[in-house]
């Protein structure tokens, strides 16, 4: 049996940070305040207090539309149940928007679970903003950032400028898949 080449497609897209924090419930103390380090404490009812969030929009080069993301974290110390608890709060408080949660990462690699998506190409701009949450707040310069979404596996290459991250981002099927 011959094995299949592998598949491989690259869109562009840009990737605009809007705001990083962490996730509380409405009454938390601080809720809805932006701390001296500049975290929002974004209310959402339900979540308990600590997940960390990283709140993007991105779009597919060339297209007005953009798509909202937030990626989630559970923070060090914390309760790592807590991300996950809190993902359908965050999907009925933030309806149109795709919910990634960060499962595991190391320098170059990352690995997340997300949301349904209902738009063709929100996975792959979803790559592009867990692959910026690395670059970013890691400060993992590796190109490319190799992003496995679910059962989907993208290399992320990134460019920084002008407050926003250009991604080139290739969908990659492993031959034989």
């Amino acid at each position: 049996m011959m094995a299949r080449a592998a598949r491989e497609h690259a869109v562009s897209a840009e990737v605009k940070p809007i705001e990083d924090g962490f996730l509380v419930p409405p009454g938390h103390p601080g809720a809805g305040e932006v701390t001296a380090g500049r975290f929002v404490m974004l209310p959402v009812p339900g979540v308990e207090p600590s997940p960390q969030f990283f709140r993007y929009s991105a779009a597919l080069q060339g297209d007005p539309r953009t798509s909202e993301f937030f990626i989630l974290i559970a923070t060090p110390g914390g309760d790592p149940s807590a991300a996950p608890r809190a993902l359908p709060h965050l999907e009925r408080a933030f309806p149109s928007a795709t919910v990634a949660l960060l499962l595991d990462a190391r320098t170059g690699w990352v690995r997340a679970r997300v949301s349904a998506l209902k738009d063709a190409g929100r996975k792959e701009l979803a790559a592009g903003c867990v692959a910026a949450v690395l670059a970013g707040a890691s400060w993992d310069e590796s190109d490319p950032i190799l992003v496995e979404l679910d059962e989907e596996h993208f290399a992320v290459s990134l460019v920084h400028g002008s407050e926003r991250w250009h991604a080139v981002i290739r969908a990659q099927t492993a031959p034989g898949a």
